[in-house]
Formats: C-alpha cells, structure tokens, sequence
C-alpha cells in the first residue's frame, strides 16, 4: 500500500472517530454502501445485549433491514439488486452480535474460500457485521476506495480491510481473522437464513 494510500486511511479513519463521538453508547458505527460510485450512512447500530447469551440465527429466520426507512421490515430479492447491500437482522433476534451485512454482487465474482453453498445462485451472500479486531460495525465499499479497486468490507475503526469475494479473508489491518460467513437461501421470494455463522463472532479472547 502506497504512502498516499495510507495517508488517505487515516483521514478517512478520523473522520469517522468524529462522527462517532457524536453519539455515545453506540459501537462501531457505519453505514453500507449502496448505489454505485456513492457510499452512503445507514445509520448506527447500538450494543444493547450485554452479557446475555447470543440467540443463535436458526434455518428459515427470515431477515429484516436493521436501519433506515425499512428498518425492520422483511428483506425481499428486489429490495436489494445488484450492487446494493444493507445492514439486516434475523427476525424476533434483532441483538448486536447477530447484525448481518447482506449484499447482492454477481455470482461468478465469488470464490473460494468463500463458503459458495452459503450464498444464493443469484449472487446474495452474508457476513456478520461485526469486526473481528475489536467489535466495530464494518462498511461495505461496493467500489474503488483507496487501493481496492474492488467491493470489499472496510472497519473504520483501525482500518481493516476484508475480502467479500473470497471469504472476508483479511486484506490489510489488525484483525487477526476473517469475518464469518451466514449461510442463506431463498425462500418464497423472501431472504432467510439457512443456518448460523460458521465462525465466531467479533473480538475472542487472546485476540484470536
């Protein structure tokens, strides 16, 4: 990565922190990407499930957009085409360590070690949000940003950069492992889950 590269990281970065520190109590804000050559907010998500234990994502949860005007509601195929991607949450499981970036991309850009059983046939694939260095929300990039000239997911807390065509595997930054993939399916024209991550979730301890 060039100087300029990274120079242009870390403005994005302290840009970001500012936007953070706006609103308290939440972690890791970010938006997703959505409309070709933009990047836009979604809006934050706030940790409010403490200690208590993770509801697992069970086969057939349907999804739901987890902010915005649709906030909430059932995630359909023609919600999401080609090149936009939203923040969704399984139905009646709506907690920070569930929070999901769906995305729709074309099929034949995905490749091991993406689980390609885990995505649909028309190219709709899932991540857990939630970044595997210290928790932060990650943003998808649908384009050109720094020196990825390709969709990837970037945290804008320290910078991490990961992969969606080849497993979320970790392209540049501190986290130590790629970001779990969903498995999901089609279901009367409906998103749903097809089962739980195939991964832990965020942070774990010793940093692994």
């Amino acid at each position: 990565m060039s100087e300029k590269d990274k120079k242009s990281i870390e403005e994005e970065s302290k840009s970001c922190i500012t936007r953070r520190s706006i609103i308290k109590g939440l972690i890791g804000t970010a938006g997703v990407g959505v409309f070709a050559g933009l990047t836009l907010p979604f809006g934050t998500i706030k940790n409010t499930s403490g200690k208590k234990k993770r509801q697992k994502i069970a086969k057939g949860d349907k999804l739901v957009f987890a902010v915005g005007d649709k906030a909430n509601q059932i995630i359909k195929v023609d919600d999401l085409p080609l090149h936009k991607g939203t923040l969704a949450y399984p139905k009646g499981k709506e907690e920070h360590h569930n929070l999901i970036l769906l995305f729709h991309s074309p099929v034949n850009n995905f490749q091991e070690p993406t689980k390609m059983d885990f995505i649909t046939k028309n190219g709709f694939a899932a991540y857990s949000a939630i970044c595997t260095h210290m928790g932060c929300t990650v943003e998808w990039y649908p384009h050109k940003q720094f020196s990825f000239d390709f969709p990837h997911l970037f945290c804008p807390c320290h910078q991490s950069v990961f992969d969606i065509f080849h497993g979320a595997k970790v392209l540049a930054g501190p986290a130590p492992r790629p970001l779990p993939q969903l498995p999901i399916m089609i279901s009367d024209n409906i998103i749903v889950a097809a089962g739980d991550f195939n991964g832990p979730i965020g942070p774990q301890p010793g940093g692994k």
